[in-house]
């Protein structure tokens, strides 16, 4: 956490700076917190992990692809230590699959599936997991409304994996770009969802449809087949236009020399 700096005004409200793997494993992020604070994320892949001391953290910032994030740090005031996390695996068990299983007991949240936290998605998944919980049990009720839960563990169990699988596919699918990612290889959907979201990405640098769309998807606010509903499909395969790309910071932050 950083206080703001006093001149750090301007017409922009977060930066966010992308890894693109496996060229580019770094990124790092800003968004304004309650009282007049940033928390600043940084990240990295490989070996390159952004250090947890205060001059170690500002030269992994320093050597982002884009000076946004360090230029609008370097006259914050640091607020808190520097907390580091590294538990960044993807994991499914498959309690779905189990041919015998003990009625009455059942998996949900971290127990089930976890999520590389990178994407936000862990508690969004797990309050879903909830509420499918919620619909099966009374689905159970309308069933056996004697109170027997045979059936239902593996009932839900089913129904959770499907909840599951929408983000599990988009972790996955970006995760394995980068080269000390351990698991199976990428399928052939993977691939064509990389090379889809490469093409949605560039998009969102200046269209504002495609960026509300991948992160409303992101999110769970929409399925993932919203990706692919025909006025995203058009705007990616138009692809990024020739003219100038975007600044390589936001208007009204100003680089400063060290």
């Amino acid at each position: 956490l950083y206080r703001r700096a006093p001149d750090a005004l301007g017409d922009w409200r977060g930066v966010y700076i992308q890894a693109a793997p496996p060229a580019r494993q770094r990124a790092g992020g800003l968004l304004p917190v309650e009282g007049d604070r940033w928390i600043v994320t940084l990240g990295g892949s490989g070996g390159d992990q952004p250090p947890t001391d205060e001059a170690g953290f500002r030269a992994f910032m320093e050597g982002l692809p884009s000076p946004a994030l360090a230029d609008a740090v370097r006259l914050a005031e640091p607020l808190s230590p520097i907390y580091g996390y590294r538990a960044t695996e993807n994991r499914w068990r498959g309690y779905e699959g189990l041919a015998r299983r003990p009625e009455g007991v059942i998996v949900l949240g971290d127990a089930a599936c976890v999520f590389n936290p990178v994407y936000g998605q862990g508690m969004t998944t797990a309050a879903l997991g909830a509420v499918t919980l919620d619909r099966v049990l009374r689905a159970q009720r309308q069933r056996r409304p004697a109170g027997d839960v045979t059936g239902m563990a593996g009932r839900f169990q089913a129904a959770l994996a499907a909840v599951n699988a929408m983000p599990w596919q988009l972790a996955t699918s970006q995760d394995l770009r980068y080269p000390a990612a351990s698991g199976a290889p990428a399928t052939w959907r993977a691939r064509m969802m990389q090379r889809y979201f490469d093409r949605l990405v560039a998009r969102t640098t200046f269209d504002v449809v495609v960026r509300r769309g991948l992160l409303e998807v992101f999110h769970m606010i929409r399925p993932s087949a919203t990706l692919f509903r025909p006025s995203l499909l058009v705007r990616a395969a138009l692809g990024t236009p020739g003219a100038a790309p975007p600044p390589p910071y936001p208007s009204g932050l100003r680089r400063r020399k060290a």
